[in-house]
């Protein structure tokens, strides 16, 4: 259930994201984590999701009304961005400066300086914002110094002024999740790889943070390369307190690293057996190295507490680009963690990427065979996309694509078109390519997508009605476009420009919502 107050202490909204389609509307845990010390200090906080909220707008002046302390506003790279300045806009226009607009997120923690460089921007949380939110709302209440908060960037006189960083916290005193904020029910899904579960949820993490030192990944940059669990005690709270509230099939785990202490995830499997929960779960953090060391007892174990899909970052099928990015895995492993997962039943999801710099047609295309290689060896296999890489701030390939050409967006309206655009027509994310290679790179992602990515999506669609309707159309599109992403027929097709271009129109629209 909602909660119902007239005042609000603290807005917290959580913008679009321009892809918010069946199960990939997961509960906004950013400001669900940050709302939940506030909600135990007794501030009275108002989640607003623009993902769920078709009248956010309106919800937003009316939580205005009683001028809150602050508004915050997560965002990541990408799309986001561009409905986190529109809700900013909004609060500016109806309380010009009055209230604090606070940002925080993956972004403004990666580029403080240049997020505070907006002037819908007044003040950035860098970091974690748990303990940071807490203090900068209490000053904020008290009209104190905010130069005394750390891990904050504010103006002070036009001026940007960064504060000290505060240290990674310790998240076994986190309070649970407030799902009181939000109508929980607008996040259980059928799910798109839990196959037979129809009520899914995403709950959250029970640990932070991974120790390997992947180049295109920037939660080294974010979380130092610490990984951080919750004891096995709380974990186990977490899981079944909230499989029983919401009387759940399915649940998705988002940590980064899940399996990555055996130990602990083997004592987390066995009280998930104690507490009889009987659910299937999905774990979006594995590699494949550990997996392949685990022994096939504790994978049988896995297996039995419900461990339906396990993800798998497998990048690339050739072993120099995998050196390139420190992956510190081979693909030879992937093929083993493949067969180890089919043996025991469990599905692997892989993801795959492509688009690095000095990376060749010859090395793509055997990312492209590894693909298929792995469906072959085990029909369960599932893949999210095949991604174009990033350059992203803060990460050790950002240095590298800068050396290779690459002009970063010099504004945080810049950094809009640096996710879901898959067409780099201009050069500016992968200007390593030609125009041509660059448009090749594009229809790649955009076969994978319509190949795998897409009738697992359509499978998530609650309504039976449209998810028959959507299904019919995408079985045998996908087995058309699967056979073109074999056979590596990714060169121009002005029907893949065209699916682009509708992808594109509804992305920056919003208007992209199927449930």
């Amino acid at each position: 259930m909602k909660q119902n107050t007239e005042h609000t202490d603290v807005l917290l909204i959580y913008p679009k994201t321009g892809v918010d389609f069946g199960s990939t509307i997961a509960p906004p845990h950013a400001v669900l984590s940050i709302a939940a010390p506030l909600v135990k200090e007794g501030y009275k906080v108002k989640v607003i999701d623009m993902r769920t909220d078709e009248n956010w707008q309106e919800t937003v002046l009316e939580s205005l009304k009683s001028n809150p302390i602050c508004v915050g506003i997560s965002t990541m790279i990408g799309t986001q961005i561009r409905f986190a300045l529109k809700a900013a806009s909004l609060i500016r226009e109806h309380k010009n400066g009055q209230i604090p607009i606070v940002w925080g997120g993956v972004h403004p923690t990666l580029l403080p300086l240049q997020t505070l460089e907006n002037e819908l921007v007044d003040i950035v949380v860098v970091g974690e914002g748990e303990l940071t939110i807490l203090e900068l709302v209490k000053t904020l209440a008290e009209k104190t110094p905010l130069s005394e908060v750390r891990g904050i960037a504010f103006k002070n006189g036009g001026k940007p002024v960064e504060t000290p960083p505060r240290d990674l916290l310790d998240i076994e005193t986190l309070p649970p999740v407030p799902w009181e904020l939000v109508n929980v029910e607008d996040y259980i899904h059928r799910d798109m790889y839990v196959k037979d579960s129809q009520r899914t949820l995403d709950i959250g993490q029970t640990s932070r943070g991974c120790p390997f030192k992947c180049g295109f990944c920037c939660s080294a940059t974010i979380r130092k390369r610490k990984w951080r669990a919750m004891s096995v005690e709380k974990s186990l709270d977490m899981i079944a307190s909230t499989v029983r509230r919401f009387n759940l099939t399915g649940i998705w785990l988002r940590d980064d690293e899940f399996y990555i202490n055996r130990g602990r995830a083997r004592a987390i499997c066995e009280g998930m057996l104690r507490e009889n929960l009987n659910i299937k779960w999905y774990t979006s953090g594995t590699r494949v190295d550990v997996f392949c060391k685990a022994d096939e007892e504790d994978v049988v174990l896995l297996k039995k507490a419900g461990a339906d899909v396990l993800k798998f970052g497998a990048e690339s099928g050739d072993n120099r680009v995998l050196d390139l990015m420190s992956k510190d895995i081979t693909y030879e492993q992937t093929l083993e963690a493949n067969r180890k997962a089919k043996r025991h039943g469990i599905k692997p999801a892989f993801a795959l990427m492509a688009g690095f710099p000095t990376e060749t047609w010859e090395e793509i295309d055997r990312t492209i065979d590894l693909a298929f290689k792995l469906k072959e060896e085990n029909p369960n296999a599932q893949f999210e996309s095949l991604g174009t890489f990033v350059a992203l701030p803060g990460t050790p390939m950002y240095q590298l694509a800068i050396e290779h050409g690459l002009k970063p967006p010099k504004s945080l309206e810049e950094w809009i078109a640096w996710n879901f655009e898959e067409y780099d027509y201009k050069g500016r994310k992968a200007p390593w390519f030609s125009y041509a290679d660059r448009i090749k790179l594009g229809n790649l992602n955009t076969l994978c997508n319509l190949s795998f990515a897409v009738p697992n999506l359509f499978d998530s669609i609650s309504s039976p009605f449209m998810r028959y309707v959507f299904k019919t159309i995408a079985i045998p599109m996908s087995r058309f476009y699967r056979f073109r992403f074999k056979h590596k027929m990714y060169t121009f097709s002005w029907d893949l420009r065209l699916i682009m271009l509708l992808k594109k129109a509804l992305i920056d629209s919003g208007l992209l919502k199927i449930k």
